[in-house]
């Protein structure tokens, strides 16, 4: 047992030596690649510096392209609004060109019947001092649509008379046109109705 009990002690100490011995090692190993270690280490904190400034400089060309593109989008968004504004300015415009150039189409059309009535009228008297079978000659070969035109502006008295004096087929579809009322000519009046305004 002694013998076990040395033999254990020797295993200690020179397990202690070697341990010793090993750490003896490590600490000149340390020592050698110490100035290696340090070199690596400012390295690290150089890169990192230099990631860190990267990073700040990232940042702010970030931060400045951010501003630029909410400028833009101002600037887009006032640009968008003036288009609004001359549209509705525009779509106005044109309404009202709309009304006026409508209003002057119906002056214009107004004038115009004036003119016919007045030429009608003028017409109507020219046939009214006529004598009946004269005036019933000529209208006689007018066409019924014009024929009728004219009777119309006469009084009923002398529509009768010469009436009276015309073929009497002719005077009998000129009866039915006076009878119907103007326009007489009906297919005036459809295109008058196909036209546009404008």
């Amino acid at each position: 047992m002694k013998k076990i009990l040395f033999l254990l002690c020797f295993c200690l100490i020179y397990a202690q030596e070697e341990e010793a011995t090993n750490i003896i090692q490590c600490n000149a190993i340390f020592n050698a690649r110490k100035d290696e270690i340090l070199a690596q280490l400012q390295e690290l904190e150089e890169k990192k510096q230099s990631l860190e400034i990267l990073q700040k400089a990232g940042d702010e060309l970030f931060a400045e392209r951010e501003k630029k593109l909410k400028d833009q989008e101002q600037k887009l968004e006032g640009v968008k609004k003036e288009i609004e504004k001359k549209e509705i300015a525009l779509q106005q415009s044109q309404k009202e060109s709309e009304e006026r150039v409508k209003k002057i189409l119906k002056q214009n059309e107004e004038i115009l019947r004036q003119i016919r009535d007045e030429s009608d009228n003028k017409i109507a008297q020219t046939y009214a001092k006529m004598k009946d079978s004269k005036a019933a000659m000529i209208l006689n070969d007018l066409a019924p649509s014009q024929a009728a035109n004219i009777l119309f502006h006469l009084k009923p008295q002398e529509i009768g008379k010469i009436l009276a004096k015309m073929d009497p087929q002719k005077a009998a579809k000129l009866t039915e046109l006076l009878k119907e009322g103007p326009p007489f000519d009906k297919s005036n009046v459809q295109n008058k109705e196909n036209k546009p305004l404008i």
